[in-house]
């Protein structure tokens, strides 16, 4: 799923008790709903958060043909650019 950052669909549950907007508009009926009693357990449930997450993809545009999770973000990603993989030492 690609948002405003790949953090979000991590972040606004754990923030706010629901899934982002455009994640909710993509996924649609496929993503779970949380019960109010879940979201509010949800929000702000964390006392220490750390991330570190580094990767790197190659994105060209894929129109939606099937929804699955592939599909999604409506856009096609590699970790290989003309077949020659990426890799950062």
């Amino acid at each position: 799923m690609i948002c405003d950052n790949d953090y979000c669909r991590f972040m606004e549950p754990l923030t706010s008790g629901k899934y982002p907007e455009i994640m909710r508009d993509l996924v649609g009926k496929r993503l779970p709903e949380f019960t109010k009693q879940e979201s509010k357990l949800l929000a702000g449930s964390f006392d220490f958060l750390g991330l570190n997450y580094y990767t790197t993809f190659y994105v060209s545009d894929a129109p939606k043909t099937r929804p699955n999770y592939d599909t999604d973000s409506n856009a096609k990603s590699s970790c290989k650019n003309n077949f020659i993989y990426v890799t950062f030492i």
